[in-house]
């Protein structure tokens, strides 16, 4: 395997936040973030081998991904901490909308969170 990509919910302010943090980090393999499509529910990672993690299994490869957190990524796979790993990740992933809202945290689907982050041209007038 020697690239991941992470199919992530681009309508939501918390997942949207979280692609923005897993660019700001240093990568083991080459992470590609790409918004999912409408019809799947879960984050999704697929490798370039075609291998498919979803849910709590995905979560685990997003960390796998990550050079700095490779090592949770094993410590939370283990079976003593699997349970409460699996049980996180399940409400974050269902209290995400809601999440999202308190936090104040903007979707990239958001048209009015994209229009602020363009980068406008400079005026040259003498």
């Amino acid at each position: 395997m020697t690239s991941l990509t992470l199919y992530y919910d681009a309508q939501c302010g918390l997942c949207s936040s979280m692609r923005n943090w897993i660019l700001s980090q240093r990568h083991a393999l080459p992470l590609h973030l790409a918004p999912k499509p409408d019809d799947q529910r879960d984050l999704t990672v697929v490798a370039d081998t075609g291998e498919v993690w979803q849910g709590d299994s995905a979560w685990l490869m997003v960390l796998w991904g990550l050079e700095d957190y490779r090592s949770w990524s094993y410590r939370l796979a283990n079976p003593a901490l699997l349970p409460l790993a699996r049980q996180a990740f399940a409400t974050l992933s269902r209290s995400r909308t809601q999440l999202s809202s308190w936090l104040g945290l903007k979707a990239d689907a958001d048209l009015a969170y994209k229009l602020q982050q363009v980068e406008l041209p400079t005026c040259n007038l003498r």
